[in-house]
C-alpha cells in the first residue's frame, strides 16, 4: 500500500512539474530558441545544416517537441506503474496522459508568450504511447 501511495505521489508531482514548464515564462518558445540557438552557433557549421533544398531546420523545434514527447512518456509510465497490476493499467495510463497534455495545452493558451497546440497533444499522446510500447517490449522479453 505503501508504495501505491508513493507512485501516485510521483505522478502528482510531475504533474506539477509540468505544469511549472507551462507557467514559467522561463520556457517560453521564444526563450527556449536563444538557449538553443547560442549552444547551436558554438558548434562547427557542418554540424548545423538549417537549410537544405527547401527543407528548414530547426533544433529549437526538434528540443522542444522531444521534450514533449519524453515528458509525457515519463508521465504514462509512472501512471502506468501506479495502476500495475490492474488489468486496464495502459489503458488508464495513455488515457491519463493524453488527457493531461489536452488540460496542460488549453492551461498554455492563457499563459503569454504561449500558444495551445493540437500537434503539442498529438506529440505529448504519441510519447505516451511510446513509452508504454516500450515498457510492453521489455517486460515480454524479461519474461522470455
Amino acid at each position: 500500500m505503501k508504495n501505491k501511495w508513493l507512485s501516485w505521489a510521483l505522478v502528482l508531482l510531475w504533474c506539477a512539474l509540468i505544469y511549472y514548464f507551462s507557467e514559467s515564462p522561463t520556457f517560453t518558445g521564444e526563450n527556449t530558441a536563444k538557449v538553443i540557438n547560442h549552444i547551436v552557433e558554438a558548434q562547427p557549421p557542418e554540424a548545423t545544416v538549417y537549410h537544405h533544398h527547401g527543407f528548414s531546420f530547426s533544433w529549437n523545434f526538434v528540443v522542444r517537441k522531444f521534450a514533449h514527447l519524453s515528458a509525457f512518456g515519463i508521465l504514462a509510465f509512472l501512471v502506468w506503474k501506479a495502476l500495475v497490476p490492474h488489468r486496464l493499467a495502459y489503458v488508464g495510463a495513455w488515457s491519463f496522459a493524453t488527457v493531461y497534455a489536452m488540460t496542460d495545452e488549453w492551461h498554455q493558451s492563457f499563459q503569454p508568450g504561449r500558444t495551445a497546440l493540437v500537434s503539442d497533444v498529438v506529440i505529448d499522446a504519441c510519447g505516451a504511447a511510446l513509452a508504454l510500447l516500450f515498457v510492453r517490449i521489455y517486460l515480454r522479453m524479461k519474461r522470455s
